[in-house]
């Protein structure tokens, strides 16, 4: 619920910042489709965290201009620019998942909880374990990205009872 509320300020604010630059008349930003090289964007994750994604360190590669609307919705950035009430920035990471209107989910990679020392314990493939972005203060791990620790990715984790999440090296037994 924590995760849930903070995204939705996160939001709030974005979309309070964007209405703010469209009253200004710089909302809308014609910034020239092509090599992302050529142009100073900021980066649209280390910017406005919300609307991206935390995911595992082999993250899709988009590196491209996108626009961000008042609603949060991120698309690449076409030929004419950004419509009105729309910031370019540059997604490093994502994906297109609507090309027909060419939305992309930005994300965030992480690296591997288990590229960690002390942090992943060796098992095997533990039923009802889900990938998830995890915050560790030393070896004592906590489901969310809400936290002033360390963020890493746990791709086959298990909430404990006590809030903790222990977080498997899974090892596929074939027989």
């Amino acid at each position: 619920m924590t995760n849930k509320l903070a995204l939705s300020s996160a939001l709030a604010l974005t979309v309070t910042t964007l209405a703010a630059l469209a009253a200004s008349g710089s909302a809308r930003a014609n910034v020239p489709v092509g090599d992302p090289s050529n142009v100073q964007l900021r980066d649209l994750c280390d910017s406005t965290r919300a609307v991206c994604e935390y995911t595992g360190p082999n993250a899709p590669v988009l590196d491209a201009a996108v626009c961000l609307d008042g609603m949060g919705t991120v698309r690449l950035q076409t030929t004419g620019g950004c419509p009105l009430g729309s910031v370019a920035f540059h997604a490093r990471y994502g994906e297109v998942y609507d090309p027909g209107q060419n939305l992309v989910v930005a994300y965030i990679p992480l690296a591997n909880a288990c590229s960690q020392a002390g942090l992943c314990e060796t098992a095997e493939i533990t039923p009802g374990a889900s990938a998830m972005p995890i915050c560790c203060w030393g070896a004592i791990c906590w489901p969310g990205s809400d936290c002033d620790g360390t963020l890493f990715w746990c791709h086959d984790g298990v909430c404990n009872e006590d809030g903790t999440v222990t977080c498997f090296d899974g090892q596929e037994v074939f027989d």
